[in-house]
C-alpha cells in the first residue's frame, strides 16, 4: 500500500487494493443522494443505502480494530420535509455492515443566510462515530484538542452531586482527579467555520471541510505517523491535516477536477 497518495477512480474498486487492517482512520463526506449531480452524479435516494453499504464493508475490513470511521452527511429536504435516508443508512452500517455505533458529532458553522418557511438558517451537521471494535479498545487521545480548566470550573465540579453512573456507560467520575486537572475533554459539539476567499486553492470545490474539524478527528483518534483515509477526497483536505499533524494519507476521488485540486493543494 503507498502512502502519500491520491488515488484516481472508483473507491469500491481502489479499495480491493488495500490490505486488511491496515487503515488508522477514515474521514470522509460522501455525495450526498441527488445532489450536486454536476460534480458526482447522484444516486437516488432509494438507492443510496445498497450503493453506499457495498462501498463500507470494503471500509470495515481495511479499517484496524483501533481504528475509527467518521462520516459527514446531513439530509436534504424533498418537497418540504427532511429526507429519511441518512437515518436509514447509520442504522445500516450498525445492523447491516456490522460496525459499532459509537457517537454522533454536532459540527457547527455559519449559518446560510437566508432560509425557507418553517426552517431556520441552517447552522450545523452532524458527524457519525463508527468503529470496528467496542470504543474502548480503539485510539483514543482525550485531551489533544482538550481546553484548560480555570479554578473556578474545578470549584463549581465540586458543588455538584456527580456520582459515577451505574449504567453501563463506562463514564468515570473521579473527584480526586480533579483537583490536578488541568486540560477538560472537549465536547461532542465542535465550531469549525469554513473560511474560503476567492484566494483559496479549495473554492474550487463545490463542498470542502474546514481544516480544523479535520484536525479534531484526527489528533483525537490517531498516533503520529498513522494512515488516514478519504474515499472522497474533494479537495484534499483530509491529505492537507494530514501532512500538518505528522500522518500519512490515501485519497480517493473519481472526479479527475478534483484529483488536479487535491494534487495542486499537497504539491
Amino acid at each position: 500500500m503507498k502512502l502519500n497518495t491520491i488515488l484516481y477512480g472508483d473507491c469500491l474498486n481502489l479499495l480491493k487494493d488495500i490490505e486488511d487492517n491496515s487503515v488508522d482512520l477514515i474521514i470522509t463526506s460522501p455525495p450526498y443522494a441527488e445532489r450536486r449531480k454536476k460534480t458526482y452524479g447522484g444516486i437516488p435516494e432509494s438507492q443510496y443505502v445498497t450503493w453506499f453499504s457495498t462501498i463500507a464493508t470494503e471500509l470495515k475490513r481495511v479499517l484496524k480494530p483501533t481504528g475509527s470511521f467518521f462520516l459527514n452527511i446531513k439530509p436534504h429536504t424533498n418537497k418540504g420535509e427532511r429526507s429519511l435516508y441518512v437515518f436509514d443508512l447509520v442504522c445500516s452500517l450498525k445492523r447491516q455492515t456490522g460496525f459499532y455505533f459509537v457517537e454522533e458529532y454536532c459540527w457547527t458553522k455559519n449559518a446560510f443566510p437566508t432560509g425557507t418557511h418553517g426552517r431556520f438558517k441552517n447552522g450545523f451537521e452532524p458527524v457519525y462515530h463508527f468503529t470496528k471494535k467496542h470504543p474502548r479498545e480503539i485510539i483514543f487521545n482525550p485531551l489533544a484538542c482538550g481546553t484548560e480548566i480555570s479554578e473556578e470550573t474545578k470549584k463549581r465540579a465540586f458543588r455538584k452531586n456527580c456520582p459515577t453512573p451505574v449504567n453501563g456507560s463506562g463514564m468515570v467520575v473521579n473527584r480526586d482527579n480533579l483537583k490536578t486537572l488541568e486540560i477538560a475533554r472537549p465536547s461532542n459539539v465542535i465550531n469549525a467555520n469554513n473560511v474560503v476567499n476567492q484566494f483559496a486553492d479549495k473554492i474550487d470545490h463545490s463542498a470542502v471541510f474546514p481544516e480544523k474539524l479535520i484536525e479534531f478527528f484526527i489528533k483525537s483518534f490517531s498516533n503520529e505517523n498513522a494512515v488516514v483515509l478519504d474515499p472522497f477526497g474533494g479537495s484534499g483536505t483530509v491529505g492537507v491535516v494530514c501532512k500538518a499533524e505528522k500522518r500519512n494519507f490515501i485519497l480517493m476521488d473519481n472526479v479527475q477536477k478534483n484529483v488536479e485540486l487535491m494534487q495542486k493543494r499537497l504539491k
